[in-house]
């Protein structure tokens, strides 16, 4: 009867969860939003937590996480409640010893095999002389018996065929275990650089904690968001001209790098214009002293007020470069193929910032290499023009004054220009707004021809007292335009006043 009490009590009583550490182990980067110096990634993981009081570890973060900028956020069947994310640095000290005792151990096994395949290999080698050792008797043995005209040839073709078979797979099996050694080696190789790296700090990480409480066994699916440095974004462009219709089509990319120290493989991009690291407020103002004049700080020699009011523009750069990925058409009848098209981003620009949702997954990996992702296509109406400088150059050049449609602006970026499908060269643009109008160069115009004639260049000085220099110029400038339809031409000069 007293047995049957217990049992009954121990089935009575509530059960009660140990509280533990959950470790993360699967979880993975799924999505980015990168910005013009830095980015936020947000890491899931989907763990199995038990009722009770417990926390959940996430080991090996980057040393570039911005420990401030940790946000924990997850789904569960439960009502799961978080309390406050805790992060601790861990040094390459704290890290050295514990892996530094698993890296010993995973090289003193392979070592091992490494010393079994070596014996394997002498073994092999060993069975190869043996077996050509006796082939050398046995021709021996054979010249004997031909001097004795004792002659069996069936005997002397089977022992030649054994010896061939034996050795020839003693051949393969030392080639087997040369292939097993060489990936050896490479483990090893690989294992004993890890060891003599664990001392130089480049494995100092972040350990986060959440901690957590929940009602009842569930599984959570907990997302932790960070911030990291050296992570950066830039927009290009493509304007493409078509000559005859005057359509220019503006196509935007984006230029996306990070040596984070985790790669981002297949996650969610997003690319932001916000500017986090450019701080929340204004400077405090200082006091602005009334002094005396002092002509010296102000005369022509002055380089930085020269260089104020300089109006130069830069000439845009005719660099040559890759030849672009445009899309390829087959030789096939037209009206039996339809054109492909390209995804492009969701664009929101509400708010004070616009942020580009690339589609489908991308894949940024932590070396500094530059990604390039396609955002978007924009709405341009463009009319075209000839711009021609005589007292520069006699060459014309075509410019296309294109004005942005849509609601959503350009930013500024370098811009690679294309007339006719054929590259002619890069420039740059500002931040251009809807209903903004810019001109873009697309290069010379040779069906343009422009002569420059100087007419008059005479220099007279008058006066017995007071002299007076006259210098006299005149030009001439002919034009001619050599297209089949008429074209506007814009001539600029300056003169003196």
């Amino acid at each position: 009867m007293s047995r049957y009490l217990i049992l009954a009590a121990l089935f009575l009583l509530p059960s009660v969860a140990k509280a533990d550490v959950i470790a993360a182990e699967n979880s993975k980067i799924i999505s980015a939003i990168v910005y013009t110096a830095r980015a936020t990634v947000t890491r899931q993981s989907v763990v199995t937590v038990p009722a009770g009081s417990h926390s959940v570890t996430f080991q090996g973060l980057p040393i570039q996480m911005l420990p401030d900028s940790l946000r924990a956020e997850g789904s569960a069947l439960a009502a799961v409640k978080f309390g406050a994310v805790v992060y601790k640095q861990v040094t390459a000290s704290e890290i050295a010893g514990p892996r530094a005792n698993e890296l010993n151990a995973q090289l003193e096994t392979l070592e091992d095999q490494q010393n079994i395949l070596n014996g394997e290999k002498e073994a092999i080698e060993s069975k190869k002389k043996f077996l050509t050792t006796i082939g050398t008797q046995a021709a021996l043995r054979t010249n004997e018996n031909i001097a004795e005209m004792n002659l069996k040839p069936e005997q002397w073709t089977n022992a030649a065929q054994t010896i061939f078979t034996s050795i020839n797979d003693t051949i393969s099996a030392s080639v087997a275990v040369d292939v097993k050694l060489r990936d050896l080696d490479k483990k090893i190789a690989a294992v004993q650089s890890e060891l003599n790296g664990l001392g130089s700090g480049q494995y100092s990480t972040y350990t986060v904690t959440v901690p957590l409480e929940s009602p009842s066994s569930t599984q959570l699916t907990l997302d932790l968001s960070y911030q990291v440095t050296n992570a950066s974004w830039n927009p290009i462009y493509d304007a493409r001209i078509d000559t005859e219709t005057s359509k220019m089509d503006l196509m935007q990319y984006g230029a996306v790098r990070q040596n984070s120290g985790e790669d981002w493989n297949g996650v969610k991009l997003t690319l932001s214009t916000a500017q986090p690291q450019r701080g929340t407020s204004l400077p405090d103002l200082t006091p602005l002293w009334v002094d005396l004049f002092n002509p010296q700080l102000y005369n022509g020699n002055d380089k930085n007020f020269a260089g104020a009011v300089s109006n130069s523009a830069p000439a845009p750069a005719a660099m040559m470069m890759e030849k672009s990925d445009a899309m390829m058409r087959d030789q096939a009848p037209m009206e039996s193929k339809k054109e492909a098209s390209f995804v492009t981003a969701e664009i929101t620009t509400g708010g004070f910032v616009s942020e580009y949702k690339i589609p489908g997954p991308a894949t940024i990996t932590a070396d500094g290499t530059e990604t390039k992702v396609m955002v978007g296509k924009f709405e341009t109406v463009s009319t075209l023009q000839v711009h021609i400088k005589p007292q520069i150059s006699t060459e014309a050049f075509l410019v296309a004054k294109a004005k942005l449609k849509g609601e959503s602006p350009v930013l500024a970026g370098q811009i690679s220009l294309f007339r006719d499908g054929a590259f002619v060269g890069k420039s740059s643009i500002p931040l251009l707004r809807p209903d903004e109008e810019y001109a873009l160069f697309f290069g010379a115009d040779d069906q343009v021809s422009v002569k420059r004639k100087v007419l008059k260049d005479e220099k007279t000085e008058g006066g017995m007292i007071l002299r007076d220099n006259v210098q006299e110029r005149h030009f001439s400038t002919e034009i001619q335009n050599l297209h089949t339809k008429p074209v506007v031409i814009v001539v600029k000069e300056t003169t003196p006043v």
